[in-house]
């Protein structure tokens, strides 16, 4: 199996998902090749990990980050293709964003793939979704044509779902979003995320009610709807923790909802300890 992913093997967040689904492939004995951006475990051997950390992307790293995301993305998609049409893979995994050029090479060789789905489908759970003409990159407005290449278009997620043979989805719901739009339940798979339960126990009730929000603090994982629900309970001798980076996006929600029982813990890693 060839598995790439726009994050490193080992460590918080997706880098732990990357890690525990490469530990079994690896324990199974068909792990072939992972390429990532780092590497940041001992289980695996390296040998079995192409680490681009110092990829040639960096040199574009002042851009915003859309255009240096998507030429990351876009770099770590073509170095898995030219993996795949070695022809030494039986199998390609990889995540919704990551891999349109990967796929492409796998159907040609028919090659089995499967693509995890992060969230939802791209158009989100309607059935019906009448979006705007939009430009080419080539003649985005204000943007040179070379740099509105970088960015990751939606018809690019689009053309990933229908050349991967299996969509790997988180939820039912994000299940459903396939379902209305004609996909076959063949093609989809529930497979929630799962815990470590050495890791994470549930630790000794605290003096006074505590919620804890833990991940990123960005409007994708819903921060601006659990600091609005905080702010309109106002519960009396209650705490609100929220445990992760705090991005500039969530900055104004957290002006707008703040009352003084909520505590930003930042990053940390070591979030069992905080739960």
């Amino acid at each position: 199996m060839l598995y790439s992913i726009f994050a490193r093997i080992g460590g918080s967040g997706l880098d732990t998902d990357a890690f525990e689904t490469l530990r079994a492939s690896y324990r199974g004995g068909f792990l072939g090749k992972a390429i990532a951006y780092d590497n940041r475990q001992k289980e695996i051997p390296a040998s079995l990990i192409h680490s681009l950390r110092w990829h040639p992307v960096r040199l574009i790293s002042f851009f915003d980050r859309p255009y240096y995301y998507g030429a990351k993305k876009k770099y770590l998609d073509w170095v898995a293709s030219r993996h795949l049409a070695t022809g030494r893979y039986d199998l390609f995994h990889s995540w919704s964003g990551d891999c349109l050029r990967s796929l492409q090479v796998a159907k040609q060789r028919r090659i089995p793939s499967i693509v995890e789905i992060p969230t939802w489908h791209r158009d989100g759970g309607k059935k019906k979704v009448d979006w705007p003409k939009s430009q080419s990159a080539s003649k985005t407005p204000g943007v040179p044509t070379w740099k509105a290449r970088l960015l990751l278009q939606r018809k690019r997620f689009i053309e990933e779902y229908q050349l991967a043979d299996l969509l790997l989805v988180l939820s039912r719901k994000a299940a459903n979003t396939f379902r209305i739009r004609g996909f076959p339940e063949e093609k989809l798979f529930y497979l929630p995320r799962g815990v470590d339960v050495e890791r994470f126990k549930p630790g000794e009730r605290p003096a006074k009610f505590r919620a804890v929000f833990s991940g990123a603090l960005i409007k994708r994982k819903g921060i601006q709807h659990v600091l609005e629900a905080w702010h309109r309970l106002n519960l009396p001798d209650a705490e609100l923790w929220l445990v992760g980076h705090v991005h500039d996006e969530a900055k104004p929600f957290l002006k707008q909802f703040w009352r003084d029982n909520i505590r930003v813990v930042g990053f940390v890693r070591d979030p069992e300890n905080y739960l």
